[in-house]
């Protein structure tokens, strides 16, 4: 399960962060350039920035499903097996048990 989560969280901060990355250096190299009107009235910046959003939510709608295919399962399987293991909540030792213990 772990593999799963560090695999899935890896590609998910790789995607989002190439994204963040590529608009901030945009921004920082050629700034008019996000002033320029390519789409009709909208600025190159909203339109950058809009793109930047789908793909947030695109790839957090990703993450969620993989997880839910792979992890979940895994949880609900060791919840399982926990619960055959434990039929009974474990008892307080007397305090008699412990001192004999030391």
């Amino acid at each position: 399960m772990p593999s799963t989560l560090s695999g899935a969280r890896r590609r998910f901060l790789a995607v989002n962060g190439t994204a963040f990355l590529l608009t901030a250096s945009l921004s920082a190299t050629a700034g008019e350039l996000f002033a320029t009107r390519p789409v009709g009235t909208m600025p190159l910046g909203v339109v950058l920035g809009t793109l930047q959003l789908a793909v947030l939510l695109l790839t957090s709608w990703w993450y969620d499903r993989t997880l839910r295919r792979h992890a979940d399962p895994l949880v609900g399987l060791i919840r399982r097996h926990a619960e055959l293991v434990s039929t009974a909540p474990p008892q307080p030792a007397s305090a008699e048990a412990l001192g004999r213990r030391r």
